[in-house]
């Protein structure tokens, strides 16, 4: 390994251990990512351009390389705008850190910023109906064990729109039960964490799913969802989330042509997150119950919801209402900001 190699890679190690975790503060889902599109990146200099592992340096990091591994993406591997995107913004971000104790580097960091980002294509809020989502979550036959886990797993998500990471985070002491003001603490990206309440209703499926997954002698710190290998128990991974998923959605679709052929955990949340706007929660709550850094990202919520703004119309217009008649959002500044989701 030549002296510019060993350099790069020392780099690329502070920024992953030291850097992001400690001084950033991101998750480990985050640095994961990151990890991924940096080795990523690697692997194309060495496949695509010819250049052994161990010799590979900074001056590979040049903005024909990136461009070019850009093109890759889209063309060979053929990933969305956004992914692409993800992985333009990876390689910014350490090159931008790189430059800091490097000087020298910073005509490269300048050149990976100058690379144009691809556009993305705006995406519909995928989330199901309330009579979907009631029927997908009466599914799990709770009078058996395994039934009960998924049943309380899945009512938990959606009644706080947790990420499935969140859920899957959650651990005995991330519950306050009490009678008055139940409640679940959730960690989310980057750290973050929010108080969520929890009906009644989902504080007393977990009470008893805690008397039959938890004896006595469990420590706070356990998980609170987990799988049982060997005799140890482990925090439930994505992949069996997503497998008894995939068979209640199934049941599900058979009984009511409203649920989607596939759901996935973050349409939980995006159910909840509008199941709660079309009932009147202010986009500002929404934003904090969310646990959304902005209320920009929650106003997706608003611009999905053609359903509202078509009651909205009607209401406004009267299937009856004379030509004379002024329309209800006339002089109405707050309806004419719930109209155009800015409200």
């Amino acid at each position: 390994m030549t002296d510019e190699s060993r350099k790069m890679f020392e780099k690329i190690r502070a920024f992953l251990t030291v850097y992001m975790p400690k001084q950033r503060g991101l998750s480990s889902y985050t640095i994961k990512s990151y990890k991924q599109c940096i080795n990523q990146f690697l692997t194309y200099i060495t496949q695509k351009k010819k250049v052994r592992y161990d010799e590979i340096s900074f001056r590979n990091w040049d903005a024909s390389t990136i461009s070019d591994y850009l093109v890759y993406l889209e063309n060979e591997r053929n990933v969305s705008a956004s992914t692409r995107n993800q992985r333009l913004f990876a390689i910014r971000s350490f090159l931008k850190y790189a430059r800091i104790s490097n000087p020298e580097l910073m005509a490269l960091s300048m050149e990976a910023s100058g690379i144009l980002t691809a556009k993305e294509a705006g995406e519909p809020v995928a989330f199901l109906s309330e009579k979907a989502m009631e029927v997908l979550l009466r599914q799990p036959d709770d009078s058996t064990r395994i039934g009960l886990r998924d049943m309380c797993f899945m009512v938990t998500m959606y009644d706080t729109a947790a990420r499935d990471c969140e859920m899957l985070n959650l651990r005995l002491n991330s519950l306050d039960l009490n009678e008055g003001c139940p409640k679940v603490r959730l960690e989310g990206k980057g750290n973050k964490v929010r108080q969520v309440l929890l009906m009644k209703k989902t504080a007393s499926h977990l009470k008893r799913y805690i008397s039959v997954f938890h004896s006595e002698d469990t420590k706070k710190e356990d998980w609170l969802f987990y799988t049982v290998a060997h005799g140890i128990r482990n925090k439930m991974s994505d992949d069996n989330v997503a497998r008894f998923l995939k068979k209640y959605t199934a049941m599900a679709k058979a009984e009511c042509e409203e649920v989607p052929a596939k759901v996935t955990p973050h349409q939980f949340r995006h159910s909840r997150a509008m199941h709660l706007y079309r009932h009147g929660m202010p986009l500002q709550l929404l934003a904090e119950y969310m646990g959304h850094a902005s209320v920009i990202s929650t106003r997706i919520y608003a611009y999905a919801d053609t359903e509202m703004k078509r009651a909205a119309i009607e209401k406004c217009q009267g299937r009856n209402a004379a030509a004379t008649d002024l329309p209800e959002w006339k002089n109405n500044d707050e309806l004419i900001k719930k109209l155009y989701g800015l409200a």
